[in-house]
């Protein structure tokens, strides 16, 4: 599957990857939404939103069970690193640096 953000529609979505099967999966109170990584043993997602009250947000990969992980102390939180082996996830903040 691919999952995307994207900042125009403010949506979450997936699809196989020859096209088929495409779902939005959020689609609401995301203001700016950027970066997007998957956890595929776990099943989760985990994305930023950098609107009016930036946050990086999780939920199951069908975007049931969605959950704010941090927001407080971020600007424009865009890039996303997931560490599988440390059970650890990296952000970069474009407004803090």
């Amino acid at each position: 599957n691919l999952y995307w953000t994207d900042t125009g529609t403010d949506r979450i979505e997936v699809t196989r990857l020859n096209g088929t099967s495409r779902k939005i999966l959020i689609s609401e109170n995301l203001d700016e939404p950027r970066a997007i990584v998957l956890n595929p043993v776990m099943g989760y997602m985990y994305w930023t939103d950098w609107g009016e009250s930036p946050k990086i947000e999780c939920a199951y990969l069908d975007g049931s069970e969605r959950r704010v992980l941090v927001n407080t102390s971020l600007g424009w939180p865009n890039g996303l690193a997931l560490d599988l082996e440390e059970d650890k996830l990296y952000w970069g903040d474009a407004k803090t640096d």
